[in-house]
């Protein structure tokens, strides 16, 4: 049985539910992140503006995920030349979450998105499992929080009215995302209608504290009691890795058999470790010979008489 056959197993701080204001033509997502959110941050000693952002980045994903209608990954990628080159965070239609972030001290007590550099390329990836299946949209990085970068993801690839609102604490994350719901036919609609404009200015109300502390009930109730609210079954969120002995056997496959033999150190074997999870995979000589024993032989092309 794989790892996608066993059954998350979420603590009760861990969860995503969506919702929809049902006569505004409004839908959302709220999400929260405790137990799940320490397991990542806890992989390594994150300074703190570093670990802000991936905070954030993780409550992303899962926000975004919450709209995958079949089984998939959904992944944002932050690349940039300044202080945090790369930004990772991932989560699985089921709930399964996992992120990295690398980057170059010194770091500055606080980092705007800005002061990743004027290259920065925001990247949103769905995978989708039935056929191998994905597909990618990327834009320039623009604002101040990450945020508002989201936003402009919306706004430029999806061309639907969103807005996102991040927090990332030290035990928690959490995140809420507001957006017009597509025309009749799938279109989307690239103006804000003016009930998504009312939900909007209510839904900016709302305080980081707020989205930590209350529950999703409390939350709606607070933004939207004169609403119709239809608010969806919570769906559990938990740390999960993807990384497998087979996903490393297929890297070093790709390295090329003279690399992959050059990576056996002095005890004959070759150790990788999962930036994610942290788990050890060792290959001895025997295994990496193996990989390569089913490849198959290239003849020569005959010379000319």
């Amino acid at each position: 049985m794989g790892d996608r056959d066993v059954p998350i197993m979420a603590a009760p701080e861990d969860w995503m539910r969506r919702f929809h204001l049902e006569h505004a033509g409004v839908r959302g997502v709220i999400v929260r992140l405790g137990a799940a959110w320490r397991e990542i941050a806890g992989r390594a000693g994150y300074p703190p503006a570093v670990r802000t952002l991936l905070g954030e980045a993780i409550a992303a994903t899962t926000l975004f995920a919450g709209e995958l209608k079949m089984p998939g990954t959904l992944s944002i990628q932050l690349k940039s030349s300044g202080a945090v080159p790369l930004l990772y965070a991932e989560c699985t239609r089921d709930g399964r979450v996992r992120g990295l972030a690398r980057w170059h001290d010194p770091v500055a007590p606080a980092l705007s998105i800005e002061a990743l550099g004027s290259d920065a390329l925001l990247a949103i990836t769905i995978e989708r499992e039935a056929g191998n299946q994905r597909y990618q949209g990327m834009v320039p990085v623009e604002g101040t929080r990450l945020a508002q970068a989201f936003e402009g993801y919306f706004a430029r690839s999806e061309q639907l009215p969103t807005l996102i609102q991040l927090v990332c604490a030290e035990q928690r994350c959490a995140g809420m995302l507001l957006q017009q719901v597509p025309s009749v036919g799938g279109h989307a609609l690239r103006a804000a209608s003016s009930e998504f404009e009312r939900a909007g200015i209510l839904f900016r109300t709302l305080a980081d504290a707020e989205l930590l502390e209350l529950d999703a009930e409390r939350i709606l109730r607070r933004l939207y009691a004169e609403d119709d609210v239809r608010l969806h079954p919570p769906q559990p969120l938990a740390f999960g890795c993807r990384c497998s002995r087979e996903r490393v056997a297929g890297m070093l496959l790709a390295l090329g058999r003279a690399e992959a033999e050059a990576a056996l150190g002095a005890d004959g074997h070759v150790e990788v470790r999962c930036e994610f999870c942290n788990r050890l995979y060792r290959f001895d000589r025997v295994d990496v010979g193996q990989l390569y024993a089913a490849e198959p032989v290239v003849s020569p092309p005959p010379t000319a008489h």
